[in-house]
């Protein structure tokens, strides 16, 4: 079955996301949505532009996952959607 969701949908879904999650409710970062969709912090945030380019398809496990979220699921407890991140000496 051909992925229904396009690359328009996965940025809209982080635009989205980030409005349901984050405080401020600015859009998830791809490395943010890496980690709340579960894919490899190695080369995840490459297949997250990739998809959102159109380079990559939408696998049906991210858009089950995307579509779930959207409809107010969230990741499991034990998944760091926002880490506290150092900030860089001056």
């Amino acid at each position: 079955m051909k992925s229904m969701m396009t690359k328009d949908d996965v940025r809209a879904a982080r635009v989205k996301l980030g409005q349901m999650w984050k405080p401020g409710g600015g859009p998830l970062t791809a490395q943010e949505l890496v980690r709340a969709l579960g894919l490899s912090e190695d080369h995840g945030t490459d297949h997250v532009y990739n998809m959102e380019k159109g380079k990559s398809a939408v696998s049906g496990t991210i858009e089950m996952l995307l579509r779930i979220y959207l409809t107010g699921g969230v990741p499991p407890d034990d998944v760091v959607i926002f880490k506290d991140t150092q900030k860089r000496p001056r």
